[in-house]
């Protein structure tokens, strides 16, 4: 009970010094930051409540954006503080870290429960704003982020200045610190230890805001600010990477007009791509015979595929004038009576029109791509499974290359099952053979075949990751074999000394030690005394 009569007594000394009663500042908004504050509005996710009102949360568990928080929620911030962030902030109560807070267990141990007491000590506590000294803690690491609340108190009194350097130094600075110095400190600029340990929560955070572009579409191009014991280094990285450069309105201009030569080239190549694939298709489409093109069709169900086609059509379509309404609005009839196992709806003429336009030679039946992609042929020989490869990869510039070990097909078809996983980035010639490459792992068929059309996109990270694989087997291999190596070594000396032991004992024989002394026997005893005979 004394404690706690301790405890409330100290509440209200540090209510006295923080007289006003805080207001509720959920709207906080651009006026109260400067270009001196690392956080910008943007960075703040809105989430909405069951009762649809909506708080502002920082993706950041340090104790000074907690502090800030905790100025922007106002008496809300209990209720809108995860019980994570509040479990770390309770250090700043237990006095095992010194965040400009008063050292209150009661406070500490009420923040570290997972559902917290009612009207407990926090929330007496927390219905006032963050003390000055608070405030000055937090403004070390997020800068000048507190309005009116921080007014007295400067950068350089927090050991930070603005930076306009730009962001990117900062960032790698950031990055280093972010994995405590274990990691890119190579990239970043030179820093101590001891500097990585004390501005920790500041790179930490740098790095962590400016790697979430997605929450901040302004996409600053300056640091902000930074802590001055590091601008040196800040500045030396900067004169020594050539980022003076990169401000130079020549040289600016000059990057300019060849990222748009470079995209000009980019679409010429890929207009000459398109024209060569749409003409390999087209040459493709006309080897067919009449079955191969329409099998077992119907009327209704040819016209039917010339209107999804003119539907879909892309830079590889040959359908002739858009589609007209009349004809969009049979297909949802088709659709309908097929559903229903009805008749064919009769055509209108403006259909019957458009599709005279249309070259029978070059028809695509409606999901005939879909079923062949998803249906295992009947493929009984290496040269029908090639030409199913070839097939499946006719829009794709490919090579052909013998099946060898540890050769490029081989290279290709193991990076495809085992690596390529990043769908978006990837070209249409990595998709199609990656997606080649897994459906015959399913169905079972050769890798062989797959050899018959490997495009040239897939290679250069298909042999990196490779002989990366490669090495690293090979490596392994050779550690099982070093270990095999000196197991069998030791088993060889523990048995050559087990064996010279046996062959100490089976010949074993009694030492034969020379006698030095003189071993005397009486023999007689004569008038003369005892004789006696001695010998060695």
């Amino acid at each position: 009970m004394t404690r706690k009569i301790l405890s409330y007594s100290a509440l209200a000394a540090v209510f006295a010094t923080t007289a006003q009663a805080q207001t509720v500042q959920r709207d906080w908004t651009p006026y109260e930051q400067t270009k001196q504050c690392m956080i910008s509005e943007n960075f703040f996710n809105p989430v909405t409540r069951r009762d649809g009102s909506t708080f502002w949360h920082i993706p950041d568990d340090s104790a000074a954006t907690t502090i800030l928080k905790w100025h922007i929620s106002g008496d809300q911030f209990l209720n809108e503080v995860h019980f994570t962030r509040r479990e770390r902030f309770a250090t700043c109560f237990n006095g095992a870290r010194e965040c400009g807070l008063p050292i209150n267990n009661d406070i500490a141990w009420e923040l570290d429960q997972l559902d917290l007491p009612e009207n407990g000590a926090s929330t007496a506590y927390f219905k006032n704003p963050p003390p000055k000294s608070a405030v000055r803690y937090a403004m070390a690491t997020v800068g000048d982020c507190f309005g009116a609340a921080g007014e007295g108190i400067y950068l350089d009194e927090v050991g930070l200045t603005e930076a306009s350097l730009p962001v990117d130094i900062c960032y790698r600075a950031g990055q280093t610190m972010f994995f405590s110095g274990e990691r890119y400190r190579d990239e970043a600029p030179a820093m101590t230890d001891a500097q990585i340990t004390k501005y920790g929560e500041w790179g930490a955070l740098a790095y962590y805001l400016i790697n979430q572009v997605q929450n901040k579409p302004d996409n600053p191009e300056v640091c902000g600010v930074a802590p001055v014991e590091l601008m040196p280094s800040f500045m030396s990285f900067y004169d020594d990477n050539g980022y003076a450069l990169l401000e130079d309105p020549e040289y600016i201009a000059a990057q300019e007009a060849e990222a748009k030569a470079a995209a000009k080239a980019a679409a010429e190549a890929k207009a000459r791509e398109n024209a060569y694939l749409r003409e390999s298709k087209r040459k493709r489409l006309l080897a067919r015979n009449d079955y191969e093109r329409f099998g077992t069709l119907d009327g209704c169900q040819i016209a039917y595929s010339y209107i999804f086609s003119g539907i879909n059509r892309d830079h590889f379509s040959f359908i002739v004038d858009p589609v007209p309404d009349s004809a969009i609005s049979w297909a949802l009839k088709f659709e309908q009576t097929q559903a229903a196992a009805q008749d064919c709806p009769a055509m209108p003429q403006e259909l019957g029109d458009w599709m005279a336009k249309q070259d029978p030679k070059l028809f695509e039946a409606y999901g005939a791509e879909e079923e062949f992609r998803n249906t295992k042929p009947n493929v009984w020989n290496e040269n029908d499974w090639k030409a199913f490869v070839e097939r499946w990869m006719w829009r794709d510039q490919t090579f052909a290359e013998n099946y060898a070990q540890g050769g490029n097909c081989q290279a290709a078809i193991w990076y495809s099952r085992n690596i390529a996983h990043d769908w978006n980035s990837f070209n249409q010639a990595e998709l199609d053979f990656v997606g080649l490459a897994r459906v015959f792992e399913r169905w079972g068929a050769p890798d062989r075949a797959l050899c018959a059309a490997i495009p040239p996109d897939v290679l250069p990270l298909a042999r990196k990751t490779w002989e990366r694989q490669y090495n690293q087997v090979m490596r392994e291999k050779a550690r099982q074999q070093a270990e095999w190596d000196e197991a069998n070594r030791r088993e060889a000396a523990r048995r050559a000394e087990i064996n010279a032991a046996y062959d100490e004992l089976l010949n074993w024989k009694p030492p034969y030690r020379k006698q030095t002394e003189m071993r005397c026997y009486n023999v007689e005893e004569t008038k003369y005394g005892t004789r006696q005979r001695c010998f060695q």
